[in-house]
Protein backbone atom coordinates (compact mmCIF):
# COMPACT_ATOMS: atom_id res chain seq x y z
CA UNK A 1 0.00 0.00 0.00
CA UNK A 2 1.12 3.41 -1.23
CA UNK A 3 1.77 5.69 1.60
CA UNK A 4 3.74 9.34 3.07
CA UNK A 5 6.95 8.07 4.69
CA UNK A 6 7.39 9.32 8.08
CA UNK A 7 9.35 12.53 8.10
CA UNK A 8 12.77 12.00 9.08
CA UNK A 9 14.42 13.94 11.91
CA UNK A 10 18.28 14.17 12.85
CA UNK A 11 19.39 11.57 15.41
CA UNK A 12 19.85 14.04 18.13
CA UNK A 13 21.99 13.14 21.35
CA UNK A 14 19.40 10.94 24.03
CA UNK A 15 19.70 8.11 26.14
CA UNK A 16 18.70 5.92 22.48
CA UNK A 17 22.38 7.16 21.26
CA UNK A 18 24.00 5.45 23.65
CA UNK A 19 25.34 1.50 23.11
CA UNK A 20 22.37 -0.80 23.42
CA UNK A 21 22.40 -4.92 23.46
CA UNK A 22 22.48 -6.09 19.68
CA UNK A 23 18.92 -6.07 18.23
CA UNK A 24 18.23 -9.26 15.65
CA UNK A 25 16.99 -6.96 12.57
CA UNK A 26 13.85 -9.10 12.81
CA UNK A 27 13.08 -7.65 16.55
CA UNK A 28 14.15 -3.72 16.31
CA UNK A 29 11.16 -1.53 16.11
CA UNK A 30 10.99 0.72 13.32
CA UNK A 31 10.45 3.79 15.07
CA UNK A 32 10.55 4.58 18.79
CA UNK A 33 9.11 8.27 19.53
CA UNK A 34 10.26 9.63 22.41
CA UNK A 35 10.78 12.79 24.15
CA UNK A 36 6.82 13.73 24.02
CA UNK A 37 4.08 13.63 26.67
CA UNK A 38 2.15 11.17 25.99
CA UNK A 39 -1.11 10.33 26.94
CA UNK A 40 -1.72 6.57 26.38
CA UNK A 41 -5.91 6.22 27.27
CA UNK A 42 -4.60 3.29 29.02
CA UNK A 43 -5.76 3.17 32.43
CA UNK A 44 -3.28 0.37 33.42
CA UNK A 45 -0.52 3.53 32.58
CA UNK A 46 -2.27 7.05 33.08
CA UNK A 47 -1.93 8.78 36.14
CA UNK A 48 -0.40 5.87 37.42
CA UNK A 49 3.05 5.41 35.43
CA UNK A 50 4.81 7.53 33.22
CA UNK A 51 5.84 6.83 29.85
CA UNK A 52 8.75 8.20 28.23
CA UNK A 53 8.48 6.55 24.87
CA UNK A 54 6.48 4.21 22.52
CA UNK A 55 7.97 1.19 20.17
CA UNK A 56 6.18 0.68 16.58
CA UNK A 57 6.90 -2.29 14.40
CA UNK A 58 4.77 -3.69 11.67
CA UNK A 59 2.26 -1.12 12.34
CA UNK A 60 1.55 -2.19 15.83
CA UNK A 61 2.97 -1.07 19.22
CA UNK A 62 5.36 -3.62 20.54
CA UNK A 63 6.21 -1.24 23.54
CA UNK A 64 5.72 1.14 25.92
CA UNK A 65 7.24 2.77 29.28
CA UNK A 66 10.51 3.62 30.39
CA UNK A 67 13.27 4.92 27.69
CA UNK A 68 15.67 2.63 29.26
CA UNK A 69 13.34 -0.35 29.09
CA UNK A 70 13.15 0.56 25.53
CA UNK A 71 16.26 0.50 24.71
CA UNK A 72 15.96 -3.30 23.90
CA UNK A 73 13.62 -2.23 20.54
CA UNK A 74 16.59 -0.03 19.04
CA UNK A 75 18.04 -1.52 15.39
CA UNK A 76 20.49 0.12 12.92
CA UNK A 77 17.03 0.64 10.89
CA UNK A 78 15.18 2.22 14.06
CA UNK A 79 13.56 5.29 13.57
CA UNK A 80 13.81 7.34 16.26
CA UNK A 81 11.12 10.25 15.97
CA UNK A 82 12.08 12.76 18.62
CA UNK A 83 8.91 15.08 19.15
CA UNK A 84 10.50 17.45 21.30
CA UNK A 85 8.20 17.64 24.31
CA UNK A 86 4.90 17.59 22.21
CA UNK A 87 1.58 15.60 22.72
CA UNK A 88 1.32 11.89 22.06
CA UNK A 89 -2.33 10.59 22.13
CA UNK A 90 -3.91 7.31 20.40
CA UNK A 91 -5.71 8.70 17.20
CA UNK A 92 -9.29 10.20 16.88
CA UNK A 93 -11.64 7.98 16.39
CA UNK A 94 -15.07 9.48 14.41
CA UNK A 95 -17.66 8.46 16.90
CA UNK A 96 -20.09 9.65 13.63
CA UNK A 97 -19.95 11.39 10.69
CA UNK A 98 -21.20 11.35 7.23
CA UNK A 99 -18.03 11.35 5.19
CA UNK A 100 -19.72 10.46 1.41
CA UNK A 101 -21.74 13.76 2.26
CA UNK A 102 -18.89 15.61 3.68
CA UNK A 103 -16.96 14.90 0.56
CA UNK A 104 -20.07 15.84 -1.58
CA UNK A 105 -20.51 19.15 0.00
CA UNK A 106 -17.26 20.08 -0.65
CA UNK A 107 -18.36 20.68 -5.06
CA UNK A 108 -21.55 22.89 -2.89
CA UNK A 109 -22.46 26.44 -1.75
CA UNK A 110 -21.24 26.38 1.93
CA UNK A 111 -24.14 28.84 3.65
CA UNK A 112 -23.18 28.66 7.54
CA UNK A 113 -22.94 31.51 9.74
CA UNK A 114 -20.27 32.42 11.83
CA UNK A 115 -17.49 30.90 12.74
CA UNK A 116 -17.71 28.10 10.34
CA UNK A 117 -18.32 30.63 7.21
CA UNK A 118 -19.78 33.83 6.54
CA UNK A 119 -23.36 34.03 5.82
CA UNK A 120 -25.39 36.65 8.38
CA UNK A 121 -28.54 36.80 6.50
CA UNK A 122 -30.29 36.13 3.28
CA UNK A 123 -29.35 38.57 1.10
CA UNK A 124 -25.34 36.84 2.22
CA UNK A 125 -26.71 33.68 1.20
CA UNK A 126 -28.27 34.31 -2.09
CA UNK A 127 -24.64 36.36 -3.28
CA UNK A 128 -22.51 33.44 -2.05
CA UNK A 129 -24.90 30.92 -4.04
CA UNK A 130 -24.64 33.80 -7.09
CA UNK A 131 -20.57 33.53 -6.44
CA UNK A 132 -20.73 29.60 -6.24
CA UNK A 133 -22.78 29.66 -9.77
CA UNK A 134 -20.26 31.77 -11.08
CA UNK A 135 -16.95 30.64 -10.11
CA UNK A 136 -18.21 27.08 -11.51
CA UNK A 137 -19.67 28.48 -14.67
CA UNK A 138 -23.18 26.62 -13.71
CA UNK A 139 -25.11 26.93 -17.45
CA UNK A 140 -28.78 27.43 -17.03
CA UNK A 141 -31.24 24.62 -16.18
CA UNK A 142 -28.07 22.85 -14.30
CA UNK A 143 -28.43 22.30 -10.39
CA UNK A 144 -27.58 25.10 -7.93
CA UNK A 145 -27.06 23.25 -4.80
CA UNK A 146 -25.59 24.60 -1.06
CA UNK A 147 -25.50 23.54 2.65
CA UNK A 148 -25.33 24.62 6.22
CA UNK A 149 -28.07 27.95 6.44
CA UNK A 150 -29.14 27.99 9.69
CA UNK A 151 -32.43 30.48 10.09
CA UNK A 152 -31.61 30.68 13.77
CA UNK A 153 -28.79 32.72 12.98
CA UNK A 154 -29.55 34.90 10.45
CA UNK A 155 -30.66 37.82 10.66
CA UNK A 156 -34.16 37.58 9.88
CA UNK A 157 -34.68 34.61 12.15
CA UNK A 158 -36.05 32.57 9.10
CA UNK A 159 -35.73 30.05 6.56
CA UNK A 160 -35.56 31.83 2.96
CA UNK A 161 -38.49 30.91 1.12
CA UNK A 162 -38.76 29.27 -2.48
CA UNK A 163 -39.53 33.54 -3.80
CA UNK A 164 -36.60 34.84 -2.73
CA UNK A 165 -34.16 31.78 -4.56
CA UNK A 166 -36.54 32.29 -7.56
CA UNK A 167 -36.18 35.42 -7.85
CA UNK A 168 -32.57 35.15 -7.92
CA UNK A 169 -32.32 31.94 -10.05
CA UNK A 170 -35.11 31.50 -12.17
CA UNK A 171 -34.00 29.68 -14.80
CA UNK A 172 -31.64 26.86 -12.72
CA UNK A 173 -33.42 24.47 -10.26
CA UNK A 174 -32.01 25.16 -6.56
CA UNK A 175 -31.83 23.20 -3.36
CA UNK A 176 -30.25 24.59 -0.12
CA UNK A 177 -29.98 22.44 2.70
CA UNK A 178 -30.35 23.30 5.93
CA UNK A 179 -27.18 23.05 8.98
CA UNK A 180 -29.05 19.96 10.35
CA UNK A 181 -29.22 18.42 7.08
CA UNK A 182 -33.06 17.17 7.83
CA UNK A 183 -34.59 19.75 5.76
CA UNK A 184 -34.20 22.15 2.52
CA UNK A 185 -35.22 25.00 0.66
CA UNK A 186 -35.95 24.67 -2.75
CA UNK A 187 -37.14 27.44 -5.77
CA UNK A 188 -39.65 27.03 -8.11
CA UNK A 189 -38.01 25.38 -10.74
CA UNK A 190 -36.80 22.69 -8.66
CA UNK A 191 -40.69 22.24 -6.93
CA UNK A 192 -41.90 21.84 -10.76
CA UNK A 193 -39.42 19.29 -11.25
CA UNK A 194 -40.55 17.29 -8.26
CA UNK A 195 -44.17 18.04 -9.25
CA UNK A 196 -44.94 19.75 -5.83
CA UNK A 197 -47.41 21.83 -5.76
CA UNK A 198 -49.77 23.57 -2.89
CA UNK A 199 -52.12 20.63 -3.39
CA UNK A 200 -49.12 17.85 -2.76
CA UNK A 201 -49.91 14.84 0.15
CA UNK A 202 -47.28 15.28 2.91
CA UNK A 203 -44.89 12.23 2.09
CA UNK A 204 -44.63 9.51 5.36
CA UNK A 205 -42.49 11.24 7.38
CA UNK A 206 -42.25 14.52 6.35
CA UNK A 207 -44.00 17.53 5.55
CA UNK A 208 -44.28 19.81 2.56
CA UNK A 209 -44.27 23.42 4.56
CA UNK A 210 -47.23 25.81 3.60
CA UNK A 211 -47.82 29.00 5.05
CA UNK A 212 -51.19 30.94 6.46
CA UNK A 213 -52.79 30.23 3.30
CA UNK A 214 -51.87 27.14 2.16
CA UNK A 215 -48.71 28.24 -0.54
CA UNK A 216 -46.12 25.67 -0.48
CA UNK A 217 -43.02 27.79 0.96
CA UNK A 218 -40.42 25.92 -0.58
CA UNK A 219 -39.46 24.36 2.39
CA UNK A 220 -39.20 20.60 3.05
CA UNK A 221 -38.71 18.10 5.93
CA UNK A 222 -37.36 14.98 6.35
CA UNK A 223 -38.76 12.65 3.80
CA UNK A 224 -40.16 15.52 1.84
CA UNK A 225 -36.71 16.45 0.97
CA UNK A 226 -36.80 12.91 -1.02
CA UNK A 227 -38.85 14.48 -3.68
CA UNK A 228 -36.23 16.84 -4.69
CA UNK A 229 -33.28 15.37 -4.02
CA UNK A 230 -33.73 12.40 -6.01
CA UNK A 231 -33.42 14.67 -8.92
CA UNK A 232 -30.18 16.05 -7.94
CA UNK A 233 -27.63 14.58 -10.15
CA UNK A 234 -24.89 11.92 -8.55
CA UNK A 235 -21.45 13.15 -8.67
CA UNK A 236 -19.65 10.96 -10.49
CA UNK A 237 -17.87 7.65 -9.77
CA UNK A 238 -14.51 8.94 -10.82
CA UNK A 239 -15.10 12.48 -9.51
CA UNK A 240 -15.85 10.34 -6.24
CA UNK A 241 -12.92 8.60 -6.00
CA UNK A 242 -10.60 11.87 -5.94
CA UNK A 243 -13.23 12.99 -3.69
CA UNK A 244 -12.37 9.97 -1.16
CA UNK A 245 -8.93 10.98 -1.74
CA UNK A 246 -9.26 14.86 -1.01
CA UNK A 247 -11.88 14.05 2.17
CA UNK A 248 -9.40 12.03 3.68
CA UNK A 249 -6.72 14.79 4.02
CA UNK A 250 -9.49 17.09 5.54
CA UNK A 251 -9.96 14.17 8.21
CA UNK A 252 -6.34 13.30 8.64
CA UNK A 253 -5.65 17.66 9.69
CA UNK A 254 -8.32 17.01 12.62
CA UNK A 255 -5.98 14.43 13.73
CA UNK A 256 -8.63 11.36 12.80
CA UNK A 257 -7.28 7.81 12.27
CA UNK A 258 -10.91 6.09 11.73
CA UNK A 259 -13.67 7.72 10.01
CA UNK A 260 -17.15 6.90 9.73
CA UNK A 261 -19.79 7.34 6.96
CA UNK A 262 -23.04 7.40 8.99
CA UNK A 263 -26.03 6.91 6.24
CA UNK A 264 -24.56 5.22 2.92
CA UNK A 265 -26.29 4.64 0.05
CA UNK A 266 -25.65 1.99 -2.15
CA UNK A 267 -23.75 4.44 -5.14
CA UNK A 268 -21.61 5.55 -1.63
CA UNK A 269 -20.44 1.96 -0.92
CA UNK A 270 -19.83 1.07 -4.58
CA UNK A 271 -17.22 3.58 -4.37
CA UNK A 272 -15.61 2.80 -1.39
CA UNK A 273 -15.36 -0.86 -2.63
CA UNK A 274 -13.69 0.55 -5.34
CA UNK A 275 -11.17 2.61 -3.31
CA UNK A 276 -10.24 0.05 -1.01
CA UNK A 277 -9.24 -2.53 -4.17
CA UNK A 278 -7.04 0.46 -5.31
CA UNK A 279 -5.84 0.61 -1.87
CA UNK A 280 -7.02 4.43 -1.66
CA UNK A 281 -7.65 4.44 2.02
CA UNK A 282 -4.82 5.77 4.24
CA UNK A 283 -6.96 6.08 7.11
CA UNK A 284 -10.18 3.36 8.15
CA UNK A 285 -13.24 3.83 7.04
CA UNK A 286 -16.45 2.83 8.88
CA UNK A 287 -19.44 2.06 7.11
CA UNK A 288 -22.92 2.09 8.21
CA UNK A 289 -25.34 1.16 5.71
CA UNK A 290 -28.38 3.00 5.24
CA UNK A 291 -31.86 1.13 6.44
CA UNK A 292 -33.56 2.19 3.15
CA UNK A 293 -30.96 -0.05 1.69
CA UNK A 294 -31.21 -2.97 4.15
CA UNK A 295 -31.70 -5.37 1.47
CA UNK A 296 -28.71 -4.78 -0.49
CA UNK A 297 -26.73 -4.55 2.67
CA UNK A 298 -27.47 -7.97 3.79
CA UNK A 299 -26.90 -9.50 0.40
CA UNK A 300 -23.57 -7.49 0.77
CA UNK A 301 -22.66 -9.17 4.33
CA UNK A 302 -19.25 -8.90 5.46
CA UNK A 303 -19.86 -7.14 8.24
CA UNK A 304 -16.93 -6.18 11.12
CA UNK A 305 -14.32 -6.95 8.56
CA UNK A 306 -12.08 -4.43 7.51
CA UNK A 307 -10.62 -4.54 3.73
CA UNK A 308 -7.71 -2.17 3.25
CA UNK A 309 -9.23 0.78 5.52
CA UNK A 310 -12.59 0.08 4.78
CA UNK A 311 -15.68 -2.06 6.87
CA UNK A 312 -18.81 -2.42 6.24
CA UNK A 313 -19.88 -1.62 10.48
CA UNK A 314 -23.14 -2.13 10.67
CA UNK A 315 -27.08 -0.56 9.75
CA UNK A 316 -28.13 2.70 10.27
CA UNK A 317 -31.91 4.03 11.27
CA UNK A 318 -33.53 7.24 12.09
CA UNK A 319 -36.02 7.18 13.86
CA UNK A 320 -36.61 11.34 14.54
CA UNK A 321 -35.91 14.64 13.12
CA UNK A 322 -33.28 18.14 14.33
CA UNK A 323 -34.29 19.78 17.78
CA UNK A 324 -32.64 22.81 16.10
CA UNK A 325 -35.34 22.64 13.36
CA UNK A 326 -38.15 21.62 15.63
CA UNK A 327 -38.60 17.93 13.69
CA UNK A 328 -37.21 15.43 16.69
CA UNK A 329 -39.77 13.68 18.45
CA UNK A 330 -40.27 14.72 22.22
CA UNK A 331 -43.25 13.73 24.57
CA UNK A 332 -43.78 16.98 25.10
CA UNK A 333 -44.16 20.09 23.03
CA UNK A 334 -41.72 22.66 21.58
CA UNK A 335 -42.17 25.91 22.96
CA UNK A 336 -41.93 28.06 19.70
CA UNK A 337 -43.64 28.48 16.85
CA UNK A 338 -43.13 24.86 14.67
CA UNK A 339 -42.65 25.62 10.43
CA UNK A 340 -45.64 22.78 9.42
CA UNK A 341 -47.58 22.43 12.52
CA UNK A 342 -50.37 24.29 14.08
CA UNK A 343 -50.96 22.67 17.94
CA UNK A 344 -49.59 19.66 19.93
CA UNK A 345 -45.69 20.26 18.15
CA UNK A 346 -43.77 17.58 19.37
CA UNK A 347 -41.83 16.62 16.35
CA UNK A 348 -42.71 13.55 14.54
CA UNK A 349 -41.32 9.67 13.86
CA UNK A 350 -39.64 8.95 10.99
CA UNK A 351 -40.31 5.56 11.36
CA UNK A 352 -43.13 3.52 12.86
CA UNK A 353 -42.54 1.35 15.73
CA UNK A 354 -43.25 -1.60 13.50
CA UNK A 355 -40.78 -0.46 10.76
CA UNK A 356 -38.25 0.32 13.61
CA UNK A 357 -38.89 -3.50 14.65
CA UNK A 358 -38.67 -4.96 11.24
CA UNK A 359 -34.96 -3.73 10.62
CA UNK A 360 -34.32 -4.00 14.17
CA UNK A 361 -35.37 -7.83 14.17
CA UNK A 362 -33.21 -8.59 10.98
CA UNK A 363 -30.12 -6.86 12.87
CA UNK A 364 -30.24 -8.10 15.75
CA UNK A 365 -30.83 -11.85 14.10
CA UNK A 366 -27.99 -11.56 11.74
CA UNK A 367 -26.03 -10.28 14.40
CA UNK A 368 -25.36 -7.07 12.49
CA UNK A 369 -24.74 -3.43 14.92
CA UNK A 370 -27.56 -1.01 14.68
CA UNK A 371 -27.05 2.61 15.17
CA UNK A 372 -30.09 4.24 15.77
CA UNK A 373 -30.40 8.18 15.22
CA UNK A 374 -32.65 9.87 18.04
CA UNK A 375 -32.61 13.14 19.62
CA UNK A 376 -35.80 13.53 21.68
CA UNK A 377 -37.02 11.23 24.26
CA UNK A 378 -39.93 9.98 22.15
CA UNK A 379 -37.76 8.64 19.97
CA UNK A 380 -35.49 7.49 22.35
CA UNK A 381 -38.54 6.14 23.99
CA UNK A 382 -39.87 4.45 21.28
CA UNK A 383 -36.35 2.83 20.47
CA UNK A 384 -35.89 1.02 24.06
CA UNK A 385 -39.12 -0.36 23.83
CA UNK A 386 -38.61 -1.67 20.40
CA UNK A 387 -35.57 -3.09 21.59
CA UNK A 388 -36.65 -4.51 24.63
CA UNK A 389 -39.76 -6.42 22.44
CA UNK A 390 -37.59 -7.78 19.54
CA UNK A 391 -35.03 -8.99 22.11
CA UNK A 392 -37.85 -11.12 23.82
CA UNK A 393 -38.73 -12.15 20.81
CA UNK A 394 -35.41 -13.42 19.65
CA UNK A 395 -34.96 -14.94 23.17
CA UNK A 396 -31.74 -13.43 22.92
CA UNK A 397 -29.73 -11.38 26.14
CA UNK A 398 -31.05 -7.70 26.01
CA UNK A 399 -27.66 -6.14 26.72
CA UNK A 400 -25.26 -7.74 24.04
CA UNK A 401 -25.80 -5.90 20.68
CA UNK A 402 -23.88 -3.18 21.69
CA UNK A 403 -26.77 -0.81 19.71
CA UNK A 404 -25.59 2.48 19.20
CA UNK A 405 -28.18 5.46 19.59
CA UNK A 406 -27.10 8.23 17.71
CA UNK A 407 -27.25 12.06 19.33
CA UNK A 408 -28.76 11.15 22.33
CA UNK A 409 -29.10 14.51 22.80
CA UNK A 410 -32.30 14.91 25.22
CA UNK A 411 -32.14 11.37 26.78
CA UNK A 412 -33.61 11.45 30.02
CA UNK A 413 -32.02 10.21 33.14
CA UNK A 414 -34.56 7.33 33.76
CA UNK A 415 -33.54 6.24 29.89
CA UNK A 416 -30.06 6.50 30.77
CA UNK A 417 -30.99 3.55 33.23
CA UNK A 418 -32.14 1.75 30.65
CA UNK A 419 -28.96 2.47 28.47
CA UNK A 420 -27.36 0.14 31.52
CA UNK A 421 -29.43 -2.20 31.13
CA UNK A 422 -29.39 -2.79 27.96
CA UNK A 423 -25.99 -2.47 26.79
CA UNK A 424 -26.84 0.46 24.67
CA UNK A 425 -23.94 3.28 23.43
CA UNK A 426 -24.83 6.54 23.47
CA UNK A 427 -22.86 8.80 20.48
CA UNK A 428 -23.42 12.81 21.85
CA UNK A 429 -23.10 15.52 20.25
CA UNK A 430 -21.84 18.09 22.27
CA UNK A 431 -20.86 20.53 19.81
CA UNK A 432 -24.24 21.67 19.62
CA UNK A 433 -23.82 22.90 23.09
CA UNK A 434 -22.36 26.16 21.55
CA UNK A 435 -23.93 25.95 17.60
CA UNK A 436 -27.81 25.54 19.20
CA UNK A 437 -27.71 25.71 23.37
CA UNK A 438 -28.95 29.02 23.02
CA UNK A 439 -31.47 27.78 20.62
CA UNK A 440 -32.63 25.01 23.21
CA UNK A 441 -33.37 26.69 25.51
CA UNK A 442 -35.51 28.92 23.42
CA UNK A 443 -37.38 25.64 22.14
CA UNK A 444 -37.46 23.53 24.57
CA UNK A 445 -36.51 25.70 28.35
CA UNK A 446 -33.77 25.36 30.30
CA UNK A 447 -34.62 22.19 32.21
CA UNK A 448 -34.36 20.05 29.11
CA UNK A 449 -31.87 21.94 27.16
CA UNK A 450 -29.28 21.99 29.80
CA UNK A 451 -29.50 17.53 29.79
CA UNK A 452 -28.53 17.89 26.26
CA UNK A 453 -25.57 15.39 25.73
CA UNK A 454 -25.35 14.57 28.98
CA UNK A 455 -21.72 13.03 29.16
CA UNK A 456 -20.56 13.53 32.39
CA UNK A 457 -23.56 11.56 33.76
CA UNK A 458 -23.27 8.84 31.53
CA UNK A 459 -20.00 8.23 32.18
CA UNK A 460 -20.29 7.97 36.05
CA UNK A 461 -22.90 6.35 35.75
CA UNK A 462 -20.59 3.67 33.84
CA UNK A 463 -21.95 4.17 30.61
CA UNK A 464 -19.86 3.71 27.67
CA UNK A 465 -20.57 6.86 25.49
CA UNK A 466 -18.79 8.14 22.68
CA UNK A 467 -18.91 12.15 21.09
CA UNK A 468 -19.03 13.37 17.12
CA UNK A 469 -19.09 15.83 14.82
CA UNK A 470 -21.73 14.63 12.78
CA UNK A 471 -19.72 15.96 9.69
CA UNK A 472 -20.79 18.35 8.02
CA UNK A 473 -23.39 19.33 9.93
CA UNK A 474 -20.34 20.84 12.57
CA UNK A 475 -16.58 20.96 11.48
CA UNK A 476 -14.94 17.62 12.10
CA UNK A 477 -12.44 19.54 14.71
CA UNK A 478 -11.90 17.39 17.22
CA UNK A 479 -10.01 19.37 19.49
CA UNK A 480 -13.26 22.04 19.20
CA UNK A 481 -15.13 18.83 20.02
CA UNK A 482 -12.97 18.15 23.00
CA UNK A 483 -13.69 21.50 24.01
CA UNK A 484 -17.51 21.68 23.86
CA UNK A 485 -17.82 18.66 25.96
CA UNK A 486 -15.78 20.38 28.91
CA UNK A 487 -17.00 24.26 28.50
CA UNK A 488 -20.49 23.13 27.14
CA UNK A 489 -20.72 26.99 26.37
CA UNK A 490 -22.91 28.79 23.94
CA UNK A 491 -22.40 31.34 21.61
CA UNK A 492 -23.88 33.73 23.94
CA UNK A 493 -21.71 32.87 26.56
CA UNK A 494 -24.38 30.58 28.44
CA UNK A 495 -23.12 27.44 29.91
CA UNK A 496 -25.68 24.70 29.25
CA UNK A 497 -25.51 22.51 32.16
CA UNK A 498 -22.64 23.37 34.10
CA UNK A 499 -23.14 19.76 36.32
CA UNK A 500 -23.08 18.33 33.20
CA UNK A 501 -19.48 19.94 32.39
CA UNK A 502 -16.99 16.65 31.59
CA UNK A 503 -13.18 16.51 32.60
CA UNK A 504 -10.74 16.83 29.89
CA UNK A 505 -9.90 13.24 30.22
CA UNK A 506 -13.63 11.88 29.95
CA UNK A 507 -14.03 14.04 27.18
CA UNK A 508 -10.76 12.68 25.55
CA UNK A 509 -11.97 8.85 25.86
CA UNK A 510 -14.92 9.25 24.26
CA UNK A 511 -12.80 10.17 21.18
CA UNK A 512 -10.28 7.84 21.31
CA UNK A 513 -10.77 4.32 23.59
CA UNK A 514 -15.05 5.22 23.78
CA UNK A 515 -14.63 5.39 20.39
CA UNK A 516 -12.92 2.04 19.55
CA UNK A 517 -15.65 0.40 21.60
CA UNK A 518 -18.32 1.69 19.66
CA UNK A 519 -16.55 0.32 16.59
CA UNK A 520 -15.87 -3.21 18.27
CA UNK A 521 -12.34 -2.32 17.68
CA UNK A 522 -11.06 -1.89 21.27
CA UNK A 523 -8.89 -4.91 20.90
CA UNK A 524 -6.72 -2.91 18.12
CA UNK A 525 -7.50 0.94 18.54
CA UNK A 526 -8.11 3.39 20.97
CA UNK A 527 -5.46 3.58 23.31
CA UNK A 528 -1.58 3.20 23.12
CA UNK A 529 -0.55 -0.41 24.32
CA UNK A 530 1.21 -3.28 23.45
CA UNK A 531 -0.31 -4.86 20.48
CA UNK A 532 -2.58 -2.45 18.99
CA UNK A 533 -1.87 -0.80 16.12
CA UNK A 534 0.23 2.51 15.80
CA UNK A 535 -2.53 4.87 15.58
CA UNK A 536 -1.58 8.32 17.11
CA UNK A 537 -2.17 11.96 16.86
CA UNK A 538 0.50 14.79 17.84
CA UNK A 539 -0.50 17.98 19.64
CA UNK A 540 0.98 21.09 20.03
CA UNK A 541 0.11 21.17 23.85
CA UNK A 542 -0.92 18.57 26.34
CA UNK A 543 -4.56 19.04 26.44
CA UNK A 544 -4.91 18.02 30.06
CA UNK A 545 -2.94 20.56 31.17
CA UNK A 546 -3.82 23.68 28.66
CA UNK A 547 -6.46 26.30 30.09
CA UNK A 548 -9.95 25.11 29.14
CA UNK A 549 -10.48 27.84 27.35
CA UNK A 550 -7.70 27.11 25.00
CA UNK A 551 -8.36 23.72 24.06
CA UNK A 552 -10.31 24.38 20.99
CA UNK A 553 -6.87 26.22 19.80
CA UNK A 554 -4.08 23.60 20.06
CA UNK A 555 -3.08 22.78 16.83
CA UNK A 556 -2.77 18.99 14.93
CA UNK A 557 0.85 19.31 14.23
CA UNK A 558 0.90 15.18 12.88
CA UNK A 559 -1.36 12.39 12.17
CA UNK A 560 -0.20 8.68 12.07
CA UNK A 561 -1.69 5.51 10.79
CA UNK A 562 0.14 2.59 11.51
CA UNK A 563 2.89 4.02 11.90
CA UNK A 564 2.56 6.37 8.44
CA UNK A 565 2.43 9.50 8.69
CA UNK A 566 -0.87 10.90 7.01
CA UNK A 567 -0.77 14.22 7.74
CA UNK A 568 1.98 16.90 8.79
CA UNK A 569 1.21 20.43 9.59
CA UNK A 570 3.84 22.44 7.77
Amino acid sequence: MSKIAVFSVPFLLSIFACSSPEVAPEQAADQIFYNAQIITMDEAYDGKQKVEAVAVKDQKIIGIGKRKALRKFKGEQTEMRDLQGKTLLPGFIDGHSHFAFGVRMLKQANLSSPPVAEVRNIPDLIATLKTHQEKRNIPEGEWILGWGYDPDQLEEQRHPNQEELSKAFPDHPVYIRHASFHMGVANQVAMQMAGIDDDTPNPPGGVIVRDESGKATGLLQETAQVLVADLIPPIGHLEMLDLVYEGQNYYASFGITTMQEGLADTLAYKVFKDAAAMELFLLDLEVLGSFRYLDYYMKEGNFGQYNNGLKLAGIKITTDGSPQGKTAFFRRPYRTKVPGCIHDCRGYPMVPPSYLEQVMQICYDKGVQLYAHANGDAAIDMLLDTHQKVTDSLGIAANEQRTVVIHSQFVRPDQLDRYIEYGFVPSFFTNHAFFWGDTHTANLGPKRANFLSPMKTADEMGIIATNHTDYPVTPPDQLFLLWTSVTRQARSGNIMGKEQRASVYQGLKALTINGAYQHHTEDIKGSISVGKLADFVVLEKNPLTTEVDEIKDIEVLETIKGGYTIFERK
